[in-house]
């Protein structure tokens, strides 16, 4: 008897998770066409499959912003044999993504409907372009921050004295477990000769660093700031993925159970080159991961 459709997607759902956790891509694409093959429609799944060659590209970032800034780097290989492309983004991502060279125009919800053949979504480009683990686009930066927003940031921060850190320690609602409660950093905060630096949105919570979030408008602003870091730590939210992005060093503080992008036991990461990963080893206790970092910062800045 033929098992029901909605468990076959379900089993091949699990499988694509492992697989990429894995590394094993190519056969976390066939997983993909295998849910395809049910009927499934995917409401933030565009591409059919047609070549863009020769095509007015119009790619939706209709994911996290994390998600966004991580596929942005597909937008080189696609420029290489489309006619224009044409990013529609959240409002947030706007003034970042139009300083990406690949990009003609970058546009919010309810622009740029007009003169486009082809559209794709930002999370299906890896797939379309059967990305291995060996052949990601790695090259940082592959995002870039402008003269003029480099001078502003450092004029905010004026002159160096120590080593510099970026910290977030909150992620979004999404995945509650991937953030860490504020108090938990003390320790880490008492490492010697490092000036450390809020990037947290919307910090509620009385730290002794430096808060620079407030004085930043929209993502490409955060990015200006973190140009005038040494490091970034952060857990798994949009700010790895910038620091990543910009080729900036950064420590992503994983929980026990990490997104498949992070893929499993790694302490690095194939998508950014810059990136040092710290794992949970126990759920919920961030304590040995943070005494693990301290240590790490502490040998850094002696």
């Amino acid at each position: 008897m033929a098992k029901p459709l909605d468990s076959t997607r379900e089993e091949a759902a699990r499988r694509w998770t492992r697989f990429m956790l894995l590394g094993d891509f190519e056969s976390a694409w066939r997983e993909s066409e295998l849910i395809e093959s049910t009927g499934y429609q995917d409401p933030h799944k565009f591409w059919t499959g047609d070549p863009w060659a020769g095509k007015r590209v119009m790619l939706r970032c209709l994911h996290g912003l994390g998600d966004t800034i991580q596929f942005i780097r597909y937008a080189p290989l696609l420029k290489q044999t489309c006619h224009t492309l044409t990013v529609q983004c959240h409002p947030e991502l706007v003034s970042l993504l139009r300083q990406v060279p690949a990009v003609d125009q970058a546009v919010t919800w309810g622009e740029g409907e007009d003169g486009w053949d082809l559209q794709l979504e930002v999370t299906e480009l890896p797939r379309a372009f059967r990305t291995t683990v060996s052949t990601i686009p790695s090259a940082v930066p592959y995002i870039f921050v402008s003269e003029q927003q480099r001078r502003w940031a450092a004029n905010l921060l004026g002159d160096r004295r120590h080593f510099r850190a970026g910290l977030v320690w909150q992620a979004s609602t999404f995945n509650p477990k991937r953030s860490i409660p504020p108090a938990h950093l003390l320790p880490l905060l008492s490492t010697a000769r490092c000036d450390f630096c809020i990037l947290q949105k919307g910090a509620r919570t009385v730290l002794p660093a430096h808060d620079l979030q407030q004085h930043a408008n929209d993502v490409a602003g955060t990015a200006a700031l973190m140009t005038q870091l040494d490091l970034m730590i952060t857990v798994d939210t949009m700010t790895a993925h910038l620091a990543g992005s910009l080729g900036i060093p950064v420590w992503i503080l994983l929980p026990r159970e990490a997104d498949w992008r992070w893929m499993m036991d790694r302490p690095d990461s194939p998508w950014y080159p810059s990136a040092t990963l710290f794992r949970q080893q126990t759920e919920d206790d961030w304590e040995p991961v943070i005494h693990q970092v301290a240590e790490k910062l502490r040998a850094l800045t002696a």
